[in-house]
This record gives C-alpha cells, structure tokens and sequence, in this order.
C-alpha cells in the first residue's frame, strides 16, 4: 500500500461508504498514505472482486438506508401533535433531519400535519413498491436529487417524506455512477470516461448491483491511478539528531533546510532544492544525524445478551460469529479503559457515540480539534465501541468504554509516519489503555517503531490492521512484533480475498460488509482489514476493563488462545491462531 492506508476498504478498497445517506458503507481504505483503505496496492488485488464487494456493500447500505427512512416515518406517524408546542417541536425536528425535505400525512387523497413543501402532484409519482413502501423515480429541483417514499399505515391512510439525494453524490463521489429505475444515471462521478446517460452505455463486464427495493442499479468504476505510486513526500525527511537540546538550532544553521515540524526527539525538516534521495544521502553522512528517513506516507485500509439497537439482528452478522452475545454476559466494558482509535478522527455527535467521546488530538496541527472529514475513523470506532442497546442505529463490542480520537489521517484518509508516530506517544501519554491502528504502508519506519516501541513498553495493547492487497507482504506497523495483527473473515469464516496474509498475522476478524457508523447520524457498510482491527481492540478493552492489571502480552494471550482455529490445525499466515471469539476470552478470564 502507498502510504499508510486505512485498513478497511473504502471503495475501492472500499472506501465508498455506502450508497446512500444512512449508509453503512464497504470500505475502509484509510491510513498513513492511507492506512489500509480500500486500496492497498489496489494493483496486486483482483479489480473485479474488489469492484463487486464495493457494490455488494453500496447496495446493502442503500437497502439499510431505506429501512432507517422507514423507520423515521413511522416514529413521526406517531409522534403526539396534539398542541401547538408539540407541532412547532415536531416541525423543528422534521426540518432538521439531515435526509427528510418534507413529511406529510395522506388520508383519503388528501394532506395533513404537512412541514415543508411537498407537492401533491408528487404523490402521483409514487410508482414503485416494495412491501409497505412506495418510491418514486428522482427528481431535481433547483438542480438539487430528490426522491419521494411513502409507507401504507391503512387502508386509504400513508405517510410520506421527500428526500434529499445530495448525500448520495457526497459519498459515492467518483466511485461509482448511480441508474434509476428506469436505467436513466443520475448520480455519477467527474471522469468524462464514466459520464453514461444510460444502463445501456454500460462497458462489458462493468461491475453492478441492483438495490431490490428500488430498483437502482449501482456501478462501480475503478479510479486507479498509473504508474508508481510514491510512498513518502518529496523533499522532506525525517531526523533525530544526537543533541536533542539544540535542535532547532541545528537546522536553522543548515544551509537550504527548513524545519516543517518538531515532535522533540523528531524533527520533519524539507529542502527547497534536493530531492528526498538527495537529503537522505546528505544527511545521513553527518555526524550530527542519529538517524534520517523519508517522511513515509500512510493510508487507511474502508450470542447471549442480545442488544435492542436497531440493526444488530438484521444487519451485525459480525457480531454473532465472534459470540459478542456471550461476551457481553460477562461485562460490557468499562469507562476506565480507553480505547485510542488512530485514524481520520471520530464524530463526537453521533448519537452512537455521544457523551463517551474524550478530547482527542489533531497530530497534523497538534490541537484537539480531532473532528471526521472522512468518515474511516468513525466507522472505526463504531465497531469497537459503539453505545449499544439504546434502541438506536448499531451495537459496538465495548458498550461502556471511551474513545479517544486521533486524528493522523486527514480529509483524503492520508497522513504520514510523521503524524501517526506522534499520535501513537500522544495516545498513551494521554491514557490510551488499547490503541486501534486500521492503517498501514509496505516501508519499515525507525520513527513508527520507535514510537511503537515506546507504546509497548508503556503496556499498551497495540492493534493493528493487516492490508487490503491480498499479499504476503507485510505492512508497517502490523508487522512489529510489539503489535497484535488482524487478517479479516467473511460470513463463512473464510478469509477475506483481500485480506493480507503472513506468519505475522495473530488473529483474524469479521471485515466483510461490516455497518457501523458515518459522521451527522449516517450509518454505512464497508470492507477491509480496517473493519477488522476494530473488533479486537474491542475484545481487548473489554479484557482490560474485567482485568486492569493484565498486561499487553497476556492480554494478546488471551485473544490469541481463545480463538476459533481456521484454516490449517495451529497458527497458519491466513488467519493466525483463528477468528476472535469475545465470548472465550471473557468467561475464560472470569474463570
């Protein structure tokens, strides 16, 4: 992978993140470059399985889209309007949805309890059924998709909403092109070779699913770029110096070599003339030079007690085949214990979230505005630690223990080994008892090690993706023996086609179609070693909060030793001692 990838899939890899608004989305591709993201030498991989996960993943996100609209329109059905403060309250909460325009009641043909402009005639274009829903094709206005839905409530009773489609072009951006019903495209991305006007413009072979409840057809069309991809930033490089007191002073002296950051003992320091080659052969002769190397890019890579939330039984397959049912019996975690998810950032508004998301850290300007531009690291750290049985959206593994967000990944999914060292050291200087890393990049990094080492020795539980690439190539951090490695599995207990393999897997995880959350209230389904990750950083802050006093290598132990064997007898690269299993673990440590 280039850079530090997330290690889920986005789309591509699979970083779409769902077709739709609510979405759950299938990707995870994320990281130092990205971490692990949905395209981890997107080269290396089958383009065509890739291509068909991402539309498996938009269609079943659309599909849990549609349910939560659903959902929201009988809520509001019966929602009590019978003074006018009550009216003015639930018109307040119609017009601040972020996916409804305008709700009304049909009776008999006619409208009541109507917010916003909602146009008879558009009734009339309710054509499709599904059940007891009714869509209409889309629309535009003012340039703007919208989309009618109604759902029967009796006979010759409905309620209906218009909604707003411009979250769709949002999160599909230039992975995948949109058809109605009617085979007419209507959301699509900017490259002028995918700008089709119909299903029948279509290439051969194109990758394609078709959403059952409305009959939309989604197609995805990869964006790979040509030619080697560079895996640091040019002209830049990282150094340690052997006087640490004065090294800033060191570098302003040097002639054409500027200091971009200070992370004391590192320094990222550019020149305006030479290239990366040229400084690291330069510096790397000085004798005032402990050690130098490029500024390496990062990428991401998108049973027992059973929650209320609303999509665990219909969608969190996940969780089941790990037995988080039988885990939560024994705890469902603990405030004490912090899980740092190293990533894009972390929407503390989600209502799945909010109220047990700390202040985090922005490792890019070194404040603590560590707030989702992205979208990775909130489904991240909805797998690990969602807030679970609250009726609402989705149940995570550790119900009561916080996230700390770090954000060293910026808006792309990208950052460096830079940043995601000085999120690694902010993180346990500030508590982290469990750090989630779905990121990664192919080049060993003496600052990443370094500070992984540092993490270590400080008794951090270090979990970190494998890749996207389908490769036995290890990725950097998941290859350090100081970090507890995670392959994905499917529904079947297979591996996941893209899963990176190795002898430094430990374990393996559900990564295929995982939902969790999107920032402003969205959830999606994505893919990839990043979705992973996040289930056993969840295990291991549910150990720690029954076992504080566990340390990080007997906490991976225990993960390890409790594990379903998959594959071969014993540890094979594939899927390491076997796919996680909470509920082992958890009466095992209890006992």
């Amino acid at each position: 992978m280039r850079r530090i990838y997330l290690a889920a899939w986005f789309v591509g890899g699979f970083l779409f993140l769902g077709l739709i608004a609510l979405i759950l989305t299938n990707s995870d591709q994320i990281g130092m470059q990205q971490t692990f993201p949905f395209t981890d030498n997107i080269e290396r991989l089958e383009q065509k399985e890739m291509d068909h996960v991402l539309a498996d993943d938009l269609s079943m996100t659309t599909s849990m889209f549609l349910s939560q609209l659903s959902l929201q329109l009988d809520r509001w059905a019966e929602q009590d309007k019978s003074d006018q403060q009550l009216q003015k309250e639930f018109a307040k909460e119609v017009r601040e949805h972020p996916h409804f325009h305008a709700f009304t009641i049909v009776e008999n043909g006619k409208m009541s309890e109507t917010v916003g402009n909602i146009r008879q005639e558009r009734l009339k274009q309710l054509r499709y059924q599904h059940g007891d829903l009714s869509f209409s094709d889309p629309y535009k206005i003012n340039g703007e998709d919208y989309f009618i839905i109604g759902k029967k409530l009796e006979e010759n009773k409905m309620v209906a909403g218009e909604i707003d489609l411009t979250f769709v072009k949002h999160f599909i951006k230039d992975m995948a092109s949109v058809a109605d019903a009617n085979g007419n495209f209507f959301v699509s991305g900017q490259d002028p070779d995918v700008q089709w006007k119909t299903t029948k413009d279509l290439p051969k072979g194109a990758s394609a699913q078709t959403v059952p409840e409305l009959g939309w057809q989604i197609v995805v069309h990869s964006d790979l770029k040509k030619g080697e991809e560079q895996h640091y930033i040019d002209g830049q490089a990282v150094i340690k110096l052997n006087d640490n007191e004065n090294s800033e002073a060191w570098i302003e002296q040097q002639d054409d070599l500027s200091l971009i950051k200070n992370n004391d003992p590192y320094y990222i320091v550019e020149s305006a003339t030479k290239s990366t080659d040229q400084l690291l052969n330069e510096l790397s002769n000085h004798p005032d030079v402990e050690f130098v190397e490029p500024n390496f890019l990062f990428t991401k890579q998108a049973k027992g007690t059973i929650p209320n939330d609303e999509f665990f039984q219909p969608y969190q397959w996940n969780l089941s085949q790990i037995s988080a049912e039988e885990g939560w019996e024994v705890t469902e975690g603990s405030q004490g214990t912090t899980i740092a998810v190293l990533d894009t950032g972390v929407d503390p508004k989600h209502l799945d979230l909010k109220g047990k998301v700390l202040e985090g850290f922005n490792a890019f300007d070194g404040t603590n505005n560590s707030i989702d531009q992205h979208g990775h690291g909130t489904h991240v750290a909805g797998i690990a630690a969602a807030i679970s049985n609250n009726v609402t959206g989705i149940a995570g593994i550790a119900w009561q223990n916080n996230i700390l967000p770090v954000k060293v990944l910026n808006e792309k999914g990208e950052g460096s080994s830079f940043e995601v060292a000085r999120g690694i050291r902010w993180a346990v200087d500030n508590g982290a008892k469990v750090i989630n890393m779905s990121l990664g990049d192919y080049h060993n990094s003496y600052i990443l090690h370094d500070a992984i080492k540092y993490a270590h020795q400080n008794d951090v539980v270090l979990i970190a993706a494998s890749g996207n690439d389908n490769v036995g190539d290890p990725m950097y951090p998941a290859e350090y023996e100081e970090v507890l490695t995670v392959a994905a599995t499917d529904d079947k207990r297979e591996r996941a086609f893209f899963s990176n393999y190795g002898n430094h897997v430990d374990v393996s995880a559900p990564g295929e179609h995982i939902p969790s959350l999107f920032p402003n209230n969205n959830y999606v389904i994505m893919s990839g070693t990043s979705m992973a990750a996040p289930h056993v950083a969840g295990l291991a802050g549910l150990i720690r909060s029954i076992n504080p006093e566990l340390s990080n290598d007997e906490v991976y132990e225990l993960i390890t030793s409790t594990a379903i064997d998959l594959g071969e007898n014993g540890h094979d690269p594939f899927y390491g001692a076997g796919e996680i299993n909470v509920g082992n673990a958890l009466k095992q440590l209890a006992n």
